[in-house]
C-alpha cells in the first residue's frame, strides 16, 4: 500500500474561483484529517492556455511510516 496519497482538485478559472478552490482544498483537507491522514503539502497553479487552477494536496495515510 503507498503511503503518501496525492489529491487533485481542477476548476475553471474564473474571478470567484481562486477563493472558491482554496475552499474546497481546506474541506478536503479538514476531511482527510477526520480520517487520521497527515498533511504534507498543498500547492496551486493555474494553467494559464488551459483556464483552470490546480490545488494539489499530498497527504500521508493513516498508519504508514
Amino acid at each position: 500500500m503507498k503511503a503518501v496519497e496525492i489529491f487533485l482538485i481542477k476548476k475553471a478559472f474564473t474571478r470567484k474561483n481562486p477563493e472558491a478552490i482554496r475552499q474546497e482544498a481546506e474541506d478536503l483537507v479538514n476531511e482527510k484529517h477526520d480520517q487520521e491522514y497527515r498533511l504534507i503539502n498543498v500547492d496551486f497553479h493555474d494553467a494559464d492556455n488551459a483556464g483552470y487552477i490546480y490545488a494539489f494536496t499530498a497527504m500521508k495515510r493513516p498508519n504508514t511510516y
